[in-house]
């Protein structure tokens, strides 16, 4: 290969990461629901439970849209399934600031602009995960932007319903998004995977069922308590002038673990990451266990925040070093249905158990969790070894 075509190679793969990045930052309205309720109840007349239960639905929709997308994208052009979460994320916004009944905000913001911001990810995801070389680092990139997006999407869209109300706020966001999002089009690959050269791999056509099988555990069992702090962390920070303060930390947390924890892994080796992370998830867990409130529960929180960020990065990483590129969408998407389960049930299973034993007593069960993901993270080595 010339310089010329080298140079011409790496000009490809930034332009494709630059794609995915904006792909990724636009497909985040999902995890803004929280801003939308109170002016959608006040339009609908319906209370927070039945609009949490649209929240639920849209998870339930994303973890879907990355199964069937990251399948997808094993077979298609990132531009056509770019294009395609286009189409739905805004037809789905512009279904939401249209509707006027619970019933149809389910199916707009539940199913379409889950299910399609889910491709959108799975496919920013799976451009990211077969790049030749520096893939931590690329992952990393490419899942901050998502983090991120919801973190510049909150505070502009409550500033838009204080101005324009529900559903001006809606058609504004749905304009914006569509044109980042065919802006991100434009530059990630108009070609299909399989029409270019594949990434090589040393293990040929067997699917390594043990490592995946064990990274699905460890992501989704890893995820489970940060998952459930995102939903009660004025409950954990133990002071209700600190939620805001617990959240943003949650937050500022989850963007930084995403961003650091990919190029490092890269440096340090997936595995040896992964074990880090692993540790941090049971020392962030102990002091909630043991009672802690105020500054200590708040650097809890944070640490918290920033091993669910990294986990984030460092899951989708170690899949691509264990399967094809070929087989890396697929592959993935199957690992993300433990995020998925894990943030179905564990808010839930957190809250209501917290009622009975205290928050406290719930985080030392998640002390017990971390520890049964680091046996998981353990698994993963060994038999990725045995696998190369």
């Amino acid at each position: 290969m010339t310089v010329a075509d080298t140079d011409a190679a790496t000009a490809s793969t930034r332009r494709a990461l630059t794609g995915a990045v904006l792909l990724d930052l636009a497909v985040s309205p999902l995890f803004a629901w929280d801003v939308f309720t109170d002016s959608l109840g006040r339009d609908l007349g319906v209370g927070r439970a039945v609009l949490a239960g649209v929240f639920s639905v849209g998870l339930a929709a994303f973890m879907l849209g990355v199964l069937a997308g990251g399948r997808a994208a094993d077979r298609f052009a990132p531009r056509r399934l770019a294009l395609v979460a286009l189409a739905g994320t805004v037809l789905g916004l512009l279904g939401s600031a249209a509707a006027s009944s619970v019933v149809v905000l389910f199916l707009t913001f539940g199913v379409l602009v889950g299910g399609s911001t889910g491709l959108g990810y799975a496919t920013a995801v799976r451009v990211a995960g077969t790049v030749a070389t520096g893939r931590g680092l690329a992952l990393g990139l490419v899942v901050s932007a998502y983090a991120a997006g919801t973190a510049l999407l909150a505070p502009v869209a409550s500033t838009l319903l204080g101005a324009m109300g529900r559903s001006g706020t809606f058609v504004v966001l749905a304009a914006a998004l569509g044109v980042l999002l065919a802006v991100a089009a434009v530059l990630v690959p108009g070609a299909a995977p399989g029409s270019r050269p594949q990434r090589g791999s040393s293990h040929g056509q067997r699917r390594p069922s043990g490592p995946v099988v064990a990274l699905w555990l460890a992501f989704g069992l890893g995820s489970a308590p940060a998952l459930a702090a995102f939903a009660q962390a004025g409950d954990l920070a133990g002071d209700v002038a600190a939620v805001t303060l617990a959240v943003v930390l949650l937050n500022l947390g989850n963007f930084a673990g995403r961003l650091i924890a990919g190029p490092l892994s890269d440096r340090v080796g997936r595995r040896a990451a992964l074990h880090a992370n692993s540790a941090l998830l049971v020392l962030a867990c102990l002091p909630v266990a043991l009672g802690a409130s105020g500054p200590i529960a708040l650097a809890a929180l944070l640490l918290l925040g920033t091993q669910y960020g990294a986990l984030s990065t460092l899951a989708p990483a170690a899949t691509s070093d264990v399967v094809p590129a070929e087989r890396f969408g697929t592959t993935y998407g199957l690992v993300f249905t433990g995020w998925g389960i894990a943030g179905l049930s564990a808010p839930v299973a957190a809250a209501a158990l917290a009622t009975v034993i205290g928050y406290g007593a719930v985080y030392g069960i998640f002390v017990v969790v971390g520890a049964l993901s680091w046996v998981a993270v353990g698994a993963y080595g060994r038999l990725a070894a045995d696998g190369a």
